[in-house]
């Protein structure tokens, strides 16, 4: 209900635009698991919403670098169809978002929602595979995982491709070139000036997440928190050195 709130202000606020919704499913996920989503928000606010079939199911364990050049070769067709854009990404889909975001000169998207999407990264073992496996954490934070991460074949698995531990953080920088450009902790300035521009192109960033996720570890990353805080608007525009004037909704 929030998000159609959400949508529904929005969709109020640029009346005479052409708004469209275009979402990217999670990982092992396809842009089936989200037909009711569609129906739903379509039902309820009139936006029509694209679901983007790529990188469906076992595809989607592909690196995320070559995923988002891939989609934003579809997405650009379909947001050229529209005045403005409203981009929903849910778990790994909202990392592709903010990837083709940062890479999209000219963009047309006005809005990115993130839905419980790893933003500021993983490190340890989602909390429902803990209950099956009560070891697998403990194993997920040893020397062998974080070596076993930032390995050439971690690197070739998408969800080892936002692997960020803070326990190794120069290993992190070092071994992981995906995460480390997508937040402007690595590359040019030219590359990082541009990833930054693109970026604040956005009108509205709003991030959804909370304790009661059981995927995400931590859970804070969903709202670019850590394990030790929560998530600080402030202290994240610093850090990626971004201009706060606009909106940032964490929900």
């Amino acid at each position: 209900m929030i998000l159609v709130l959400l949508l529904t202000v929005f969709a109020s606020q640029v009346l005479a635009a052409k708004v469209g919704i275009i979402h990217m499913h999670g990982l092992l996920e396809s842009y089936r698991t989200h037909l009711g989503f569609k129906s739903f928000i379509e039902k309820e606010t009139g936006i029509p919403v694209r679901l983007i079939n790529r990188y469906n199911s076992i595809t989607s364990l592909s690196p995320l670098k070559y995923q988002a050049q891939d989609i934003l070769e579809d997405v650009k067709v379909i947001a050229s169809q529209y005045d403005q854009v409203i981009a929903v990404g849910y778990s790994q889909g909202g990392i592709i978002w903010r990837t083709m975001i940062e890479m999209w000169d000219n963009h047309n998207v006005v809005l990115f929602i993130s839905l419980a999407s790893p933003q500021h990264g993983v490190y340890g073992t989602p909390p429902i595979l803990e209950m099956f496996i009560p070891f697998l954490d403990r194993f997920s934070r040893s020397r062998k995982a974080y070596q076993i991460a930032y390995s050439p074949l971690g690197q070739a698995l998408s969800f080892l491709n936002y692997y960020r531990d803070p326990t190794n953080y120069d290993l992190y920088l070092k071994r992981n070139k995906f995460f480390t450009q997508l937040n402007n902790e690595a590359g040019t300035p030219a590359e990082k000036e541009r990833r930054k521009r693109n970026f604040l192109k956005l009108s509205q960033f709003v991030l959804v997440g909370g304790p009661g996720e059981n995927v995400i570890d931590p859970w804070q990353s969903t709202v670019f928190g850590t394990t030790q805080s929560t998530a600080s608007t402030k202290g994240w525009c610093r850090w990626r050195n971004l201009d706060c004037s606009w909106t940032i909704c964490l929900v």
